[in-house]
């Protein structure tokens, strides 16, 4: 697409332009040298250049129209859905925000504010005001006439919403069920219930509705039931795509948004990294607890990575399948999922042992240098693994549930966060289980 539009003459340009979609047009243009960039915005039409900055990261949108004169900033606000707005409004200069909201005319200045008002975890602040609204008394015929004027200006026209002369919600008319209809049918005869949300609700329960409910455009309302708007299946993509970003980041021990500064990417990072490093200290003195143990008998360091990777790598399995489930299961069908991972950790704590006993037989047996019991360490390497892959499961099965009840986001189970926990008790178990054959046969 790059190749193909650089090629292009100027007038050539403007017209494959308009052929784009919004999608399209912000792949291209992220593709593009800045100076490309300046370019190509320019040859653009305020339809376009509204399509283009709902399509792009809303920090790159914001850069775009603070580069604007007021008036033409303004002139591409209200081309825009409000939701759309918002979402570049949150990444703007307040000063910048508050001259183009004056900038605009009462309606969409109303619609907008309303939005912004709403915190960033609501229903509200995803929703999107235009919608195509009838009256149950209305004739089909009437209903025809008001869609074909108001069309143009909403984002969606598959589902029409009716309303009675207070604005509280009655219930949908399908597109597809409204052109179908003969006058004379009035408006009531047609629309069928719906489910909706309210303004305030979490807009990831909202999300979770759409899936659950199947469908494209969700009704919202106030406590009194009066609709404000409705929320789009894209939007609600917009949220699962928001959302797992932020579980990935969070499972990574990251805390920063995507397309973070370098400087407050790493400034974000060292909470996590200050935190792990306090963790990591008991590993430290556990080991220093044992030099004189070390000292003699070094077999015992040569196998400890084996153990931590192998209790580290169960644990991060583990915990994606937990925090999955912990999304879609009530408690009573997450306690058997838990006993289902019990079962399964027995299973490879027992296979894992085996063959952790016979590996470190074998590179005892061939390395001369190691001049130790076989038999005994591999016994001690198999144990440690065996009750070690138990204790993993059970600590990345029940962690992101303990932080669910104390109110905490159960991705804050991160992996560093897990492994460093799971390090500790491997090496407690792995020491422990050696000295105690130690003691016993030497």
């Amino acid at each position: 697409m790059k190749d193909t539009y650089l090629n292009l003459g100027l007038e050539e340009k403007i017209e494959y332009l308009k052929t784009l979609h919004g999608y399209d047009l912000a792949n291209l243009y992220t593709s593009l040298s800045e100076s490309e960039q300046q370019e190509m915005f320019n040859q653009l039409s305020n339809e376009d250049r509204a399509e283009l900055l709902t399509y792009i990261i809303p920090s790159e949108a914001s850069e775009i129209l603070e580069s604007l004169e007021i008036t033409e900033a303004t002139d591409i606000i209200e081309l825009m859905e409000p939701d759309d707005v918002v979402d570049i409004v949150e990444e703007s200069d307040s000063d910048k925000v508050e001259t183009w909201i004056l900038g605009l005319d009462d309606e969409d200045r109303e619609d907008i504010q309303a939005l912004i008002d709403y915190d960033a975890d609501e229903a509200g602040s995803i929703m999107t005001s235009n919608i195509i609204l009838l009256k149950p008394e209305q004739d089909v015929k009437q209903a025809m006439k008001i869609l074909v004027k108001e069309a143009p200006d909403v984002e969606s026209i598959q589902t029409l919403f009716v309303i009675d002369k207070n604005g509280i919600f009655l219930g949908v008319v399908p597109l597809k069920k409204l052109i179908k209809a003969k006058s004379p049918m009035r408006i009531e005869e047609l629309y069928e219930a719906s489910v909706s949300v309210f303004d305030s609700d979490d807009v990831d329960d909202v999300t979770n509705a759409i899936q659950e409910e199947g469908i494209y455009q969700m009704p919202v309302v106030s406590e009194d039931h009066r609709l404000l708007g409705m929320i789009t299946l894209d939007d609600a993509l917009d949220v699962y795509e928001e959302e797992a970003i932020e579980d990935v980041q969070k499972l990574a021990g990251l805390s920063e948004s995507y397309g973070s500064s370098l400087f407050k990417s790493a400034l974000s990072r060292l909470p996590w990294l200050l935190l792990l490093l306090v963790l990591d200290l008991p590993i430290a003195s556990i080991m220093n607890q044992f030099e004189g143990l070390l000292s003699v008998y070094t077999v015992i360091i040569i196998f400890q990575p084996l153990i931590l990777s192998m209790s580290g790598n169960i644990g991060t399995q583990t915990l994606s399948t937990s925090l999955v489930l912990l999304n879609i299961e009530d408690d009573k069908n997450y306690l058997f999922h838990a006993k289902e991972e019990f079962k399964s950790s027995i299973m490879i704590g027992s296979i894992m042992g085996l063959v952790g006993i016979v590996f470190t037989m074998t590179v005892i047996s061939i390395n001369v240098s190691l001049n130790q019991n076989s038999l005994l360490f591999g016994i001690a390497v198999g144990i440690s693994m065996f009750f070690s892959s138990i204790f993993s499961n059970l600590i990345a099965t029940f962690l992101p549930k303990f932080l669910e009840k104390l109110g905490a986001d159960p991705a804050n189970a991160s992996g560093p966060l897990l492994t460093t926990i799971i390090d500790i008790f491997s090496i407690l178990i792995y020491y422990g289980i050696t000295i105690l054959l130690l003691e016993v046969f030497l």
